[in-house]
């Protein structure tokens, strides 16, 4: 039964597993500590490559008495740091392109929602005021169905 925790976590498993199929070899892989549930925080980012899942809203229109069609949004935040400013802006644009292919090719999180798809990005090219951190914020739309015991 899936809840926006369960949800979270999908998107997470989702992104640490199947994002370097994406990537072109020129870029630096993610691994397991590349992602996390959390607001970005430059000052505290363990790696220098990052994706950040953070809920942003959810709405239900009631489908029966034990259930709503769901639609929860998340963004996921891409921090690229200790890099030159031209490579920082590739390495975003690289990095959002792997996820929306991803989220396109796996738009049911393996099975764990109906659909998810990316809406659309904003691009941080100064971040905390300087060149040397570079962001993109990716507006993940994802529809469930949400049962109620």
């Amino acid at each position: 039964m899936a809840n926006e925790l369960t949800i979270l976590n999908a998107i997470k498993q989702v992104i640490q597993s199947g994002l370097n199929a994406y990537l072109p070899q020129s870029i630096e892989q993610i691994g397991e500590k590349n992602v996390v549930i959390d607001f970005p925080d430059t000052d505290q980012m363990p790696m220098k490559n990052m994706f950040y899942i953070v809920p942003n809203w959810a709405n239900y229109n009631t489908l029966t008495t034990k259930s709503d069609d769901a639609t929860f949004n998340i963004a996921v935040f891409i921090v690229c740091r200790k890099d030159k400013p031209e490579n920082l802006t590739v390495k975003v644009h690289l990095y959002f392109d792997a996820l929306q292919n991803l989220i396109h090719s796996n738009m049911t999180l393996d099975g764990e929602v109906d659909f998810s798809i990316v809406e659309d990005v904003d691009f941080y090219y100064g971040v905390d005021g300087t060149r040397n951190v570079q962001a993109a914020e990716a507006s993940v739309s994802i529809h469930y169905t949400k049962d109620y015991i």
